[in-house]
């Protein structure tokens, strides 16, 4: 495999169209096998970057393009971008449907922390006024309109949720629950909002277990369905996180064993009690202390 630095000039008018001299938020990385191209493109999930992104699809004419989006988060696309709403019915539907399915299939946990995090991210969007996929789904329309392959690469959010809950300890598991609900329901915005891959990278320094499952494991996972279509001589666009760009750069030329990272340890039952327990207690504390709250602004 070969890396190709991204030393071109900074928009496609300066270098029209000739795939070798690309603006520098253009990544390339080829095989050595068949001559497949990969362009990785990073964006920052707040910044208004679609229309670049179109103008990359339509003038590289990919036959593939992977968005890091799962099939189980491609409710996604189905978003309407003319509402004016951050989040549309179906998106909190597709949502709801995840966290319910994973309930019911005895993770309660996991998904509670599921439900933190995405709405976490989620303020964190609207805090920067931006709609939340909104580059995803630019970039499948524009991959309509090419005739190209549309590809959802990333690996499902039900397994990356899991593999993130083993990781964490009980105690970091009550700790960030209760970091995610303070910020996203307690605390308000402040006047430099911070973006939501900013905020991953800040919750990773304290939770290490977090950043490993939800940036460095689909990194790997990413890079391997990446290499697997380049490696068939296909010219691919990829569309994903700034955050996940490096990772899977330095994951492209390593033997990844992508059963591993499919794999979902087995849950303690005592450890899920005990982290319920303790959530059951924090709440009755929480209501009690709102309520001694309240009771003194009354009377």
């Amino acid at each position: 495999m070969k890396r190709v630095r991204r030393d071109g000039p900074s928009s496609w008018d300066e270098c029209g169209s000739h795939s070798s001299h690309l603006p520098p938020w253009i990544t390339t990385l080829k095989s050595k096998t068949r001559g497949g191209v990969l362009y990785l493109i990073g964006t920052s999930h707040v910044e208004k970057s679609e229309g670049r992104i179109q103008e990359a699809i339509e003038i590289l004419k990919p036959r593939m393009v992977m968005l890091e989006l799962c099939k189980k988060r491609k409710h996604v696309l189905s978003s309407d971008s003319k509402s004016r709403q951050f989040a549309s019915p179906s998106s909190y539907c597709g949502t709801c449907r995840n966290m319910c399915q994973m309930s019911l299939s005895g993770h309660g946990g996991v998904a509670l922390l599921a439900f933190l995090l995405s709405q976490f991210l989620q303020k964190g969007a609207e805090a920067t006024n931006r709609k939340p996929g909104q580059e995803f789904r630019e970039a499948a329309v524009e991959a309509r309109k090419q005739r190209a392959s549309l590809i959802l690469g990333d690996r499902d959010f039900t397994i990356t949720m899991q593999r993130m809950w083993a990781m964490l300890s009980t105690l970091d598991r009550l700790a960030l629950c209760w970091l995610l609900f303070l910020v996203t329901f307690v605390m308000r915005n402040g006047k430099n909002p911070v973006s939501p891959d900013k905020s991953i990278r800040l919750l990773g320094r304290r939770f290490p277990g977090l950043r490993n499952a939800l940036v460095n494991e689909r990194d790997d996972y990413m890079a391997h369905v990446l290499r697997y279509f380049v490696d068939q001589g296909n010219p691919v666009v990829a569309v994903v996180g700034e955050a996940h760009v490096a990772g899977i750069c330095s994951s492209w030329e390593k033997d990844i064993d992508v059963q591993k990272l499919l794999w979902v340890p087995q849950r303690s039952r005592c450890a899920d009690l005990a982290f319920l327990s303790s959530i059951i207690t924090a709440v009755v504390i929480f209501a009690a202390i709102l309520a001694r709250i309240f009771s003194l602004l009354l009377f």
